[in-house]
């Protein structure tokens, strides 16, 4: 009880002096170090984004809660910067996600059995700007980092990259790696990154069995070929059991994805596309332990976009776009998933923003319909 009281106490206070800060973190310590006071040397920011949303599935007899209105992945932010010496500085930060409806207790909102909060990211280290960068805990993977975020700037994505389609990206090393040491140097035009992904707790999808990690590590360059074009690419490995404790089934996997990926924004354009192998890493649905992930799998994403300023009536600027991915199996199961569709973003006056997007959706899965979706999206 206590800790709602906390977290509800610390969300309506960001709601009030979020409108005055217009899609920038607040400051709520600014570093200005002095001779003789310690607390000079710390720059402390809050930041967040709430994201109400609508989703609807066409000619799937669609009844999901989503249709109703849900919280897309409402997050608040906390990032302290600790300046010790020369160009070291330490740094923590903490992002939590707040699902509303279910901490409300909205029915017909949310998913059955929903968390109120989760934790997003948790990690601290030290950053040089000479030295490089090195944190440790729950945190951006390399393979995210460098190939998946070029992709994941519209609302229906993740739906082909690796990030969105293993056994839980925060286990198995993809997404928001849980107990994972980063490393993170620039040399020129060109951004290094190393991971050391430690061994992990049981996770639990829900089907019986039990996944977990036992280590792995990830290798990644970003190579900032101009001011506005830049290439990543990236490898992650995770060395991981399935394990059946109905029967004693248990088996070792390992995990690799291969991604590549491009992001281009000339003048008012946006222009990314990004495609992976992944090895022993997408679920099979088949709930055996010997065949639990596909052998192989390979996904593509791409997204093209336009930003039209516009700068009156509330409207800073409109953006028109089209974006699409596929997904298929190389074995392991029939599958394969196709997304084209389009969409527009209006970005508003202080951090306010909308967006729509309609996607055709053609798969082996029966279950799945186009899509109409609304966000709603309020960043400070």
């Amino acid at each position: 009880m206590k800790m709602r009281a906390f977290t509800l106490s610390a969300v309506a206070a960001f709601l009030a002096v979020a409108p005055l800060a217009s899609q920038a973190e607040v400051t709520l310590l600014k570093q200005d170090p002095q001779a003789g006071d310690p607390l000079s040397r710390l720059d402390f920011k809050v930041g967040g984004s709430i994201r109400p949303q609508f989703m609807h599935q066409n000619g799937v007899n669609d009844k999901s809660y989503k249709r109703n209105g849900y919280d897309g992945g409402s997050r608040f932010r906390f990032t302290a910067n600790y300046y010790l010496f020369d160009d070291v500085s330490w740094v923590g930060y903490y992002e939590l996600g707040v699902n509303f409806p279910a901490w409300w207790g909205w029915d017909h909102h949310h998913a059955d059995g929903a968390n109120n909060t989760s934790r997003r990211q948790l990690y601290t280290g030290f950053k040089s700007a000479s030295l490089g960068e090195l944190y440790f805990g729950q945190q951006n993977s390399v393979y995210y980092d460098v190939v998946g975020a070029k992709t994941d700037i519209w609302d229906y994505d993740m739906l082909a990259q690796a990030p969105g389609n293993g056994i839980n990206g925060d286990y198995d090393g993809s997404y928001r790696s849980r107990k994972m040491l980063k490393y993170k140097n620039t040399f020129g035009d060109v951004d290094v990154y190393a991971s050391y992904l430690f061994a992990d707790n049981e996770y639990l999808p829900g089907n019986g069995m039990r996944y977990k990690r036992q280590g792995g590590g990830s290798l990644g360059v970003n190579y900032h070929i101009s001011k506005d074009l830049a290439w990543g690419t990236a490898w992650n490995y995770t060395r991981a059991d399935i394990r059946n404790p109905g029967n004693g089934d248990s088996k070792r996997y390992d995990q690799n994805i291969y991604g590549t990926a491009l992001s281009w924004t000339p003048d008012n354009w946006t222009l990314s596309a990004g495609a992976g192998w992944y090895q022993n890493y997408a679920p099979t649905k088949l709930n055996t332990v010997n065949s639990y992930f596909a052998d192989d799998a390979w996904g593509v994403e791409y997204f093209a976009g336009y930003k039209f300023p516009i700068g009156q009536y509330a409207v800073k600027s409109i953006q028109p776009y089209f974006m699409g991915d596929r997904l298929e199996f190389v074995n392991g199961r029939n599958y394969k998933r196709i997304d084209n569709g389009v969409g527009v973003s209006a970005q508003l006056d202080y951090g306010f923003r909308v967006d729509y997007e309609y996607v055709i959706t053609s798969s082996t899965d029966k279950s799945l319909g186009n899509v109409n979706l609304v966000r709603l999206r309020y960043d400070f």
